[in-house]
C-alpha cells in the first residue's frame, strides 16, 4: 500500500426504535376534509377585428415541458400581418378571445423560453395547446403533478418538484433554496445540520443553480444557497439517468431562477422582527429576517432585471442550556441579482451574481459543548454566471460560464485548550482554520433537432470543464480528556501543520438520447465520461432508463432505470497531509504514562485494485473514485384531475467511499485516508397529491427506507467544524437513516380570503452512536440499534390577505409549531461513562409566531 505523508516531498502535498402510529391516517383525512370546492378561473379578453365575418371563441392553453401551466404569458394573435388581439394567460394557464374564422398566427415571446410562432386555422379548431421550451433547460422529471404530456416529453429519471410559491407559505417559512428540501420524500435534515439525500450527506449530492454546479469544491457542502424568493422552479432528482448530471452519487438538486418579466413586481416578506419574551418580559430581539424581491423590464420585451435580497439576524435557542448562554447567533446578507436579455427572437443572454457573506457565532452549540467550547464561522461566498442560449434551426445550444470565490475562517472563543469529559466539555474549541477556494466552470449543452425515424429521438451532446483550487492552513491546540471522576486519562497534542495549496481539473463529455419508439414507450440511454486530475482517474458512467404509458389516456406511467454515478472528491481530502498531526498520550489512574506518547502520521493511501470495469486509474496515492450503482422502478397514476398517486422503489450500492481511520503502517501509527468505504440504501415511497382547488394542494408521503454505511467518512474530520476524534471505522446505520417517515403539507382555502397551511410529520427517531470514556465507538448489537424516540410534530400557519388598494396587499399570518407539544428529544447522554447514559432530554415546546408580508 502506497501512503502519502506530509513528510513525503516527492508526492502530492440504548433505546427503543420509533414506530409510526396508526393515528397518522386520521390526521391526514382530517386535513383532506377541510378542502373546499373546486374553483376554476378563466381570464378572457375580447377583441373583434372584423364585423363582417362571423367570429368564434378561441382559447390558448400554455404549459412548460413538464405540463405545468404558465400564467401571465402575453399572447398576440396576428392575421394578414395585423394584430388582431392581445391577451394574457390566467392562473390556469389559459386565455380566450373572440376572433374571426380563418388562418391566425399565435405569437408568444416569454422571457426564459424560446419564442413561438404557430399558425392555426380557427375554422377547424377552437383551442390550441402550446408548450414553451425553456431554452434549453432540460429538467425532465416525472413528478406528482397531473400531466397529459406526450411520451416524447417524459423522462425515466425519478424526481420530485417543489413549487417555491407553495413552500414559501408553509409553516417552514424557508429563507433559502436548501431550507425547502426536507419537504421532499427521502430528503431529511440530519442532527449534524446536513441535508441528507438517499441517506447520504451533502458531499455525495450536487446542487445545480441555473445549470451550474454551486457546491464548495473544498468540502462538497452546499453552503448558503440562493434566496427562495428568486427560485422559479426546483427539482430533486434521485439518481437521475440523464448523463448531463455528474459529480454525485446520491441526488441532484436543480433550480432555475426567476427572470424579471414585462411588469414590475415587488414583494416584502417578514419586515417585522421577532422579540424574545421570557416570563412575560421583553428580553431583546430574537430574530429579524426581512426579505425583499423585485423585478421588471429595463426595456420592454428585450431586457429584464430581478433582485432577491434577504438580511438575517437570528438567535437560535438551544433548549438544553440556560439563558442567556444558549443561543447560536447567525448574521448574513444573501443577495441574488439577475439580468435577462433577448438579443434576437432566437437568442437570449442571462447574467447573475450571488453574494452571500455569513457569520455564525457559537456554531454546533449543544448541552455537551457550551458557548465557550464552540467555534465561530465566518464565510464569504460570491458566484457570477453568464448563460447564452441560441436556437439553431429546431435545435438548442446553451453555453454557460461561472466563477465562484469562497473563503472561510474558523476560530475558537479563546486561547485555551479543549477539555473533554463524558458528561460535557469545557475550555475552547481545539482548531482554527483559514482557507480560500475558487472554482471556474464552462458548460456546453447542444440539443439537436428531433429525429423522426423509427419514432422520435431527442439527442443531446454536452461538455463540462471545471477548474478548482483550495489553499489555507489549520492550527490545533491540546485536548485533555478526563473520566467521570475527573482523573486525566489522555492528552492529544498537535504538531504545527503546514500551509496547503491544492488544485484540480474536471473535464467531462456526455451524450444522451431520449428515444420515443411509440406514443406509449420511450427509452433514455447515454454515457458520461469524466475525469478528475487530482485523483488520476477517468470514470465512465453508462445509464439507461425507460418510461411507459400503458393506458391510452396517459393516466398511468411506469418508469425505471439503472446507472453508475461518481462523486467529485473534495479538495480538502488532499490537504489532509498538511493538517497538524496528533500525538496521543494515555495515563494511568495514578498519573503515570502508559507506554510512551504515540505520534500518528497523516497518510493517504492508494486505492486498492478493483474489478469495477468503468474506472481507469493511475497507480498512485489518492487515486480515489467513489461510486454508486443505483436502480429504481416507479408507477404513477392520475385517478382524476384532483388525485394523483405514485409508488417508487429505489436501491443503490456505494463503493470506494473515502474514510479516515487509525492504522499501524510498517510499525508506525497513522491516520489513513483510504477509499475503502461502502454504503447501501433502499427506499420504498408512496406519494399522493390532492388538488381540489386551483392553487390549493395537499401532498402526503410515506417513506420506508434503510441507509447503512461507513461512519468514518472523511468529512467527519476534514469539514469546517470538525471533530477532533478519529475512531476505528464502523459500518452501521448512517446519520440520516429513518426507517419510517410520514409527511403531509399543503394549503387549504378558508372563507374571508383566509388560508391555512398545515404540516404534519411523524417519523422514526434518528440513530445515534454510543462512546466509551476515550470517545471510541461502542460496537455491539444494542449500540447499533440505538435511536432517538419517535418524532411527531403538527404545525400550521394561517394567513389572510387584506387588500389595501388596487396595488398593495397586506398578508398577516400566525404560525404555530408543535401544536400538540409532543416531546421530541433534542439530545441524549451517549457516553457509557456518563452516569445518565441513555437518557434523552431537551425539547422545543409549542411556539407561536406572527408574520407580516407586503405584496405590491
Amino acid at each position: 500500500m502506497k501512503l502519502w505523508s506530509s513528510c513525503d516531498k516527492q508526492t502530492y502535498d440504548h433505546v427503543r426504535t420509533g414506530r409510526v402510529c396508526q393515528g397518522a391516517t386520521r390526521l391526514a383525512l382530517l386535513i383532506v376534509g377541510l378542502l373546499g370546492p373546486f374553483v376554476l378561473q378563466v381570464q378572457a379578453h375580447q377583441d373583434v377585428q372584423d364585423k363582417a365575418l362571423a367570429d368564434q371563441l378561441f382559447m390558448v392553453s400554455i404549459a412548460d415541458g413538464q405540463g405545468a401551466v404558465i400564467s401571465d404569458v402575453s399572447v398576440n394573435l396576428m392575421g394578414d400581418g395585423k394584430l388582431l388581439a392581445q391577451m394574457k394567460t390566467g392562473a390556469d394557464g389559459r386565455a380566450s378571445v373572440r376572433v374571426p374564422r380563418g388562418i391566425l398566427t399565435v405569437s408568444i415571446h416569454q422571457t426564459g423560453y424560446l419564442p413561438v410562432e404557430q399558425d392555426v386555422d380557427t375554422r377547424s379548431t377552437s383551442e390550441v395547446e402550446v408548450k414553451l421550451a425553456p431554452a434549453p433547460q432540460a429538467h425532465e422529471t416525472v413528478n406528482v403533478q397531473a400531466s397529459n404530456e406526450d411520451i416524447t416529453e417524459q423522462s425515466s429519471s425519478p424526481g420530485a418538484s417543489i413549487k417555491p410559491e407553495e413552500v414559501n407559505e408553509s409553516p417552514l417559512r424557508p429563507l433559502t433554496l436548501t431550507d425547502t428540501l426536507p419537504l421532499v420524500p427521502g430528503v431529511v435534515r440530519a442532527p449534524n445540520g446536513q441535508t441528507q439525500i438517499e441517506g447520504a450527506g451533502e458531499m455525495h449530492s450536487a446542487l445545480v443553480v441555473d445549470s451550474v454546479d454551486t457546491v464548495d469544491p473544498a468540502t462538497g457542502r452546499f453552503g448558503l444557497s440562493v434566496p427562495i424568493d428568486v427560485v422559479d422552479s426546483l427539482h430533486v432528482l434521485t439518481s437521475p439517468y440523464l448523463t448531463q448530471y455528474g459529480r454525485f452519487t446520491a441526488g441532484v438538486v436543480t433550480a432555475e431562477t426567476k427572470p424579471g418579466g414585462n411588469k414590475w413586481h415587488y414583494d416584502l416578506n417578514d419586515p417585522l422582527p421577532e422579540f424574545r419574551i421570557r416570563s412575560g418580559h421583553l428580553r431583546g430581539l430574537k430574530s429579524a429576517t426581512p426579505r425583499l424581491s423585485f423585478g421588471g423590464p429595463i426595456v420592454q420585451d428585450r431586457a429584464f432585471f430581478s433582485e432577491g435580497l434577504e438580511f438575517v439576524d437570528n438567535k437560535i435557542p438551544i433548549r438544553t442550556l440556560p439563558f442567556p448562554f444558549n443561543e447560536t447567533k447567525t448574521t448574513s446578507t444573501n443577495s441574488f441579482t439577475q439580468a435577462d436579455f433577448t438579443l434576437t427572437p432566437r437568442q437570449t443572454l442571462t447574467t447573475s451574481f450571488h453574494a452571500a457573506p455569513q457569520n455564525i457565532r457559537y456554531a454546533n452549540l449543544d448541552f455537551f459543548n457550551p458557548q465557550e467550547v464552540t467555534p465561530n464561522g465566518d464565510a464569504r461566498s460570491y458566484t457570477g454566471i453568464v448563460t447564452h442560449r441560441l436556437a439553431i434551426g429546431e435545435g438548442l445550444l446553451q453555453s454557460s460560464i461561472s466563477l465562484s470565490d469562497l473563503s472561510t475562517t474558523i476560530s475558537p472563543q479563546g486561547t485555551l485548550g479543549m477539555t473533554v469529559l463524558p458528561t460535557g466539555n469545557s475550555g475552547n474549541y481545539f482548531a482554527e482554520q483559514e482557507r480560500h477556494s475558487r472554482r471556474f466552470e464552462w458548460n456546453e449543452l447542444w440539443s439537436l433537432k428531433p429525429i423522426n425515424s423509427l419514432g422520435i429521438q431527442k439527442i443531446q451532446f454536452g461538455s463540462s470543464l471545471a477548474s478548482a483550487d483550495d489553499e489555507g492552513q489549520q492550527h490545533a491546540k491540546t485536548i485533555t480528556m478526563f473520566d467521570n471522576q475527573r482523573l486525566k486519562i489522555r492528552t492529544i497534542d498537535f504538531t504545527s501543520g503546514s500551509q496547503f495549496d491544492r488544485s484540480d481539473r474536471q473535464p467531462a463529455i456526455f451524450v444522451q438520447d431520449h428515444w420515443a419508439f411509440t406514443s406509449h414507450l420511450a427509452v433514455d440511454a447515454g454515457i458520461r465520461v469524466e475525469a478528475q486530475t487530482i485523483t488520476a482517474t477517468t470514470r465512465f458512467a453508462p445509464r439507461t432508463g425507460f418510461v411507459w404509458n400503458p393506458s391510452i389516456g396517459g393516466r398511468t406511467t411506469v418508469s425505471g432505470g439503472i446507472g453508475t454515478f461518481y462523486d467529485s472528491v473534495p479538495l480538502n481530502v488532499y490537504a489532509f497531509s498538511h493538517y497538524p498531526e496528533q500525538i496521543i498520550t494515555t495515563f494511568q489512574p495514578d498519573g503515570s504514562v502508559v507506554g510512551s506518547p504515540q505520534h500518528y502520521l497523516n497518510l493517504t493511501a492508494e486505492a486498492a485494485n478493483s474489478e469495477f470495469p468503468f474506472v481507469d486509474r493511475d497507480h498512485r496515492i489518492g487515486n480515489f473514485a467513489p461510486y454508486t450503482v443505483a436502480w429504481n422502478l416507479q408507477a404513477q397514476h392520475r385517478f382524476s384531475e384532483h388525485l394523483t398517486m405514485r409508488a417508487k422503489y429505489l436501491e443503490s450500492h456505494g463503493s470506494g467511499l473515502i474514510t479516515i481511520s487509525p492504522e499501524v503502517v510498517q510499525g508506525q501509527n497513522a491516520f489513513v485516508l483510504a477509499g475503502n468505504g461502502s454504503s447501501q440504501y433502499r427506499q420504498f415511497e408512496l406519494t399522493t397529491q390532492i388538488s381540489l382547488q386551483p392553487g390549493n394542494n395537499i401532498y402526503a408521503s410515506y417513506v420506508r427506507s434503510l441507509s447503512k454505511g461507513s461512519l468514518n467518512e472523511s468529512d467527519t474530520y476534514l469539514g469546517d467544524f470538525s471533530s477532533p476524534f478519529i475512531r476505528s471505522n464502523l459500518y452501521t446505520n448512517r446519520p440520516g437513516d429513518l426507517p419510517n417517515r410520514f409527511l403531509t403539507w399543503g394549503s387549504v382555502s378558508l372563507p374571508w380570503k383566509m388560508k391555512v397551511f398545515p404540516m404534519i410529520e411523524l417519523r422514526s427517531g434518528f440513530p445515534y452512536q454510543s462512546f466509551d470514556v476515550y470517545q471510541n465507538y461502542i460496537q455491539n448489537a444494542q449500540a447499533e440499534s440505538a435511536r432517538f424516540p419517535t418524532y411527531f410534530s403538527a404545525d400550521a400557519r394561517v394567513a389572510k390577505d387584506v387588500k389595501l388598494n388596487s396595488k398593495y396587499t397586506l398578508r398577516p399570518s400566525i404560525s404555530i409549531t408543535n401544536i400538540t407539544n409532543h416531546f421530541n428529544a433534542l439530545e441524549v447522554h451517549s457516553n457509557t461513562a456518563d452516569p445518565q447514559y441513555g437518557e434523552f432530554f431537551g425539547n422545543y415546546d409549542r411556539h407561536m409566531r406572527f408574520d407580516l408580508d407586503l405584496v405590491f
